[in-house]
């Protein structure tokens, strides 16, 4: 079986899903992504966009720390 997917293996077959407790995947003006609760912000994870605009954008940057209201969380 294959399986082609942008998210890593551990996320798909986690060992222990106590690290993933905070992680949220969201959009924020159109670009998926998954982010990590930290405190009273969020921080990004990684980007799941498929637009190369979106990688190139510091804004959007992984480890880049951004408030979030309860409405743009998908989960």
């Amino acid at each position: 079986m294959s399986l082609y997917t942008i998210m890593p293996e551990e996320y798909i077959f986690p060992t222990d899903e106590k690290q993933y407790v905070n992680q949220k995947v969201i959009e924020m003006n159109g670009v998926s992504m998954m982010v990590e609760k930290s405190e009273d912000q969020y921080r990004i994870i990684r980007l799941l966009s498929t637009d190369p605009e979106h990688y190139l954008s510091e804004e959007y940057c992984p480890g880049t720390m951004i408030a979030l209201s309860q409405d743009m969380i998908r989960a």
